[in-house]
């Protein structure tokens, strides 16, 4: 007798079919719901399969989407001090305030882990399916299967990324099988996700069509086998210099083969993409155009519309970039319209800027235009000035800077409804002398509800920055409701899984390594884009990972963060200088209309008014109990498995590093 499964209830690896294929209605005939089918009935129809096999594309790697958890780990963004609204708030992360028996409010790390395990089984249980299949042409299973295998390579490597290596799953488990499987060699790891990318492309060779746009492909395979093996590489790197040398149990992080392999695979898999594709003229328009998916830059988008799907609407009411519209007043501000995506001065200063009297790109302190505002800089690194042609500091920069960061003058919106970001502090006392908090600084600034700058802001002036600054990428104010108001609905937009700039980059990251003299002509391109000079320097790894930053901040799915992870530990870095030290952010101080109206306040007052004064800013840290940031342990590369796990897993061997350690205040 056949196993009968009613769709909407049987769930193969976490995923319900009848969900993912929007079975939900019933036979008109009464014969059968169609929501009913067997197992063996199910595998045989090639649009169920199809539709198994596409469901695929809805999961998204771990910290990632329109939050930008992994980019609040890194020293790109700061996010904020809710201590009720975790979406934003990265402190025990970023603190490192957790071990093997103390979980993270804002990661949940089991939930990860099952979910991945849930998502192989599904891969595995299609590959096998898929395999035996009569039903299915030649031609559309050698697709499926690609994209089987590429998936597989996909969540392994998201895994390794907080895990370093983990039970290897290859085929679907039934319940007589041996379900403790071991963690294998972190170098095998790497080698069976290649191998599996090989899988995919020998497949797709075989396929022979062209996949709808969206999908995965060839070239995808190879854009993402660069990047696996550039992980590869450098936690080769990691083992030959000994980083990971007290472990001392399973030995799961030494690799056999020396790094260059990996480099090779990297190099020889981008430059195999070299002049295939293009980079999009306007760098902006990748992020607020709703064509940005057709880009001749596109490797493999991620679409968003109203229509077939949501889920990734920065500009939305509820999405991180609604405090832009802060109304009039930080007292009316919605509990709902919070925020917590604050770039840093970090960040900034990578930006050059072109000096006015030479044309040359420097440092924005070291420009003429920075003489002219009186800037100094501090023996303890701090920039200073004081000049009402501040913002200045923000003209001629890298063009990159403009789409990536909101900045205090900056304006949003369509040119018919232009909204000025405004992000200043006013701290001085009132001719009245009854202030009793900062509420005369700029509308955008979350000093505007303090009444001190000793403290991180909290609640509603959580929502606004603390760095002087927001992000920008991805923002598209140009949708209004009639009343003025921000529509807040999905609009058309995509992301970028994989885009032509990183190929470009790999391939310069692994040429530099093997010594290739086309490394040099790759990172060029990226800064011609940007509408920067050929590199000049002497340290072309450095200005890779300069790019690599510029290039891809505040992107999704994600990047700064792990790239951080794999460079540190590829130079045998038991501390990570960028993650062991507090943010930095701009203090601009200027004099504020002091009314109690709402509409009239949060505005500069103008010269000659009494009480105003020269604008002056400075650089400084963001040195607040909420935000600090540690990384002073080669334990912290990787998650630790909680000790729940590891007693109920046989055979689990814990993370090096974790075992036996407690974190502490």
């Amino acid at each position: 007798m056949k196993n009968r499964n009613i769709l909407h209830k049987m769930v193969l690896g976490g995923v319900c079919l009848a969900s993912m294929m929007g079975l939900i209605s019933c036979d008109p005939l009464g014969m059968e719901p169609t929501t009913m089918v067997d197992q063996d009935r199910f595998w045989l129809n090639p649009q169920l399969t199809r539709e198994y096999v596409n469901n695929f594309y809805i999961w998204t790697p771990l910290a990632s989407g329109q939050n930008f958890q992994s980019e609040q780990w890194s020293d790109n963004c700061q996010g904020n001090s809710e201590k009720d609204w975790n979406t934003y708030n990265q402190y025990s992360f970023n603190n490192r305030r957790y071990d093997p028996e103390t979980s993270i409010t804002s990661l949940d790390i089991s939930k990860a882990w099952d979910n991945s395990y849930k998502h192989l089984r599904a891969i595995n249980l299609g590959i096998e399916k898929i395999t035996s299949s009569t039903a299915i042409t030649e031609a559309v299973k050698n697709q499926l299967l690609a994209e089987c295998y590429f998936f597989r390579a996909w969540e392994f490597f998201d895994m390794e990324k907080f895990w370093g290596t983990v039970p290897y799953l290859d085929r679907s488990l039934s319940i007589t099988d041996e379900t403790f499987l071991p963690r294998i060699k972190r170098e095998q790891l790497f080698d069976n996700m290649l191998a599996d990318l090989t899988q995919a492309a020998t497949h797709f060779a075989a396929f022979g069509g062209k996949p709808l746009r969206g999908m995965v492909d060839a070239n995808v395979v190879e854009a993402f086998r660069s990047r696996v093996a550039l992980a590869a590489a450098c936690a080769a790197e990691a083992s030959a210099k000994g980083l990971y040398s007290f472990d001392d149990k399973g030995k799961l992080f030494t690799f056999d083969k020396a790094a260059s392999h990996y480099y090779q695979i990297a190099y020889d898999a981008s430059r195999s993409l070299i002049g295939k594709y293009s980079l999009e003229a306007n760098y902006a328009d990748l992020f607020t155009s709703a064509n940005s998916h057709k880009s001749v830059e596109s490797i493999w988008p991620v679409m968003f519309n109203k229509a077939n799907r949501s889920g990734f609407n920065p500009t939305s009411i509820n999405g991180p970039d609604g405090a832009y519209y802060g109304n009039s007043d930080a007292v009316s501000l919605e509990w709902a319209r919070r925020s917590g995506l604050f770039p840093t001065q970090d960040l900034v200063d990578c930006y050059l800027q072109k000096d006015e009297a030479d044309g040359k790109w420097k440092q924005w302190w070291q420009t003429k235009q920075a003489a002219d505002m009186g800037v100094t800089v501090t023996a303890d690194g701090k920039i200073k000035g004081t000049s009402a042609d501040y913002r200045k500091m923000f003209e001629g920069r890298d063009e990159r800077f403009y789409a990536t960061v909101t900045y205090d003058g900056a304006y949003m919106g369509p040119t018919e409804l232009k909204y000025q970001i405004q992000t200043w502090i006013d701290t001085t006392q009132p001719a009245s002398g009854v202030k009793t908090s900062f509420k005369y600084s700029a509308l955008h600034s979350g000093y505007r509800a303090m009444d001190n700058m000793n403290s991180s802001p909290t609640g509603r002036g959580s929502a606004q920055t603390i760095t002087g600054y927001y992000s920008r990428k991805y923002s598209h104010f140009d949708q209004f409701n009639s009343d003025g108001a921000l529509n807040g609905e999905q609009r058309t937009t995509c992301y970028f899984n994989i885009r032509y700039a990183e190929v470009l980059l790999n391939c310069a990251e692994a040429g530099i390594k093997l010594n290739k003299g086309d490394a040099k002509g790759y990172i060029d391109q990226i800064r011609d884009r940007a509408g920067l000079d050929p590199y000049q320097g002497n340290d072309l790894m450095a200005e890779l990972k300069l790019q690599k930053r510029l290039e891809f901040a505040f992107e999704c799915p994600g990047f700064r963060y792990f790239d951080l992870l794999r460079w540190s530990e590829a130079e045998g870095l038991k501390t990570i200088p960028e993650l062991n030290r507090p943010s930095r952010g701009l203090w601009i101080f200027r004099k504020g209309i002091e009314s109690e109206k709402a509409g009239q306040n949060g505005y500069p007052m103008a010269p000659g008014e009494a009480g105003y004064f020269v604008p002056h800013f400075e650089t400084a840290d963001m040195n607040y109990a909420d935000y600090q940031r540690k990384f002073d342990h080669a334990r912290f590369y990787f998650m630790p498995f909680f000790q729940t796990t590891i007693n109920s897993y046989v055979g689990l061997i814990q993370n090096p590093g974790w075992e036996g350690y407690k974190y502490t205040n």
